[in-house]
């Protein structure tokens, strides 16, 4: 079995070379990695063909978690601190992105 920086190094190439954001194929990406994977001897879990998941993991239980109420200082400070984003906000030029001013009164 080759030593693990070697497999590094080449999955890092075949991730250069194939990887979509570098215009290549995914599939492609992923059959290569897959390739590499056999060849070293190593799983990895993954399969192309499957449905993606959205990352989220399952929750334990089926019981909702109880809400907790943010104490009054929490709330104290959230609402000083919408104040202060709505000032600042409220004294920057229209040509700014979040800016409060719509138009000319």
């Amino acid at each position: 079995m080759p030593p693990p920086s070697d497999y590094a190094a080449r999955r890092r190439a075949v991730i250069r070379q194939y990887h979509p954001d570098v215009g290549g194929d995914p599939q492609a990406l992923h059959r290569e990695l897959a390739r590499l994977d056999r060849e070293f001897g190593r799983t990895t879990g993954v399969d192309p063909g499957a449905p993606r998941s959205t990352g989220a993991a399952p929750r334990a239980s089926a019981s909702p978690r109880p809400r907790v109420r943010p104490t009054s200082r929490i709330r104290r400070l959230r609402r000083s601190t919408v104040r202060t984003i709505d000032a600042v906000r409220a004294r920057l030029p229209r040509s700014v992105p979040g800016a409060k001013r719509y138009f000319e009164i």
